[in-house]
């Protein structure tokens, strides 16, 4: 059996490697703190050594032609792309000015209401009501299930 030494394999193992420190370093957390890179960095361990075993010792086979069938669509004019990409980035980086300003609990369901009704131009029921589910959600979850200590935003911290 022969070992196959690629890019593929020594990135798996750097993944493997990260991972069990990631492991390692939670053993002597408070068990609330440790859970978060536990539960990602086991499964993140062993997937990453199935994945640099099979690069190693697979073999591999070459295939002709793209390994993806995806194609950009030729539908959509490129001016409309490039305007829809650019307003997709203003509400990215909108909601995260948004959670620094006003704090992540209250950012989600400001986001969605101004995200519904300026974009997506639905009525008010319907924007009232997801932005109320979203709201409850996060406050549910997070805050009062979780209680997840979410910092306030720029503006909250100012008057306290």
């Amino acid at each position: 059996m022969k070992i196959h030494v690629n890019l593929r394999v020594l990135f798996s193992l750097a993944v493997v490697v990260l991972g069990g420190y990631a492991l390692y370093a939670s053993l002597h957390w408070p068990f609330k703190t440790a859970l978060f890179p536990r539960v990602i960095g086991a499964p993140l361990v062993i997937l990453a050594a199935v994945e640099m075993l099979l690069s190693a010792f697979g073999r591999e086979k070459r295939q002709e032609g793209n390994a993806v069938d995806f194609q950009f669509t030729t539908d959509v004019d490129p001016a409309v792309a490039q305007r829809r990409t650019w307003m997709i980035l203003g509400w990215t980086f909108g909601f995260l000015i948004l959670i620094l300003l006003v704090g992540f609990l209250l950012a989600v369901p400001l986001f969605v209401f101004l995200y519904l009704k300026l974009v997506g131009k639905e009525g008010w029921i319907i924007t009232l009501s997801l932005t109320a589910v979203s709201w409850i959600f996060m406050e549910a979850v997070f805050d009062r299930l979780l209680h997840l200590p979410f910092p306030p935003g720029w503006i909250w911290s100012l008057w306290s």
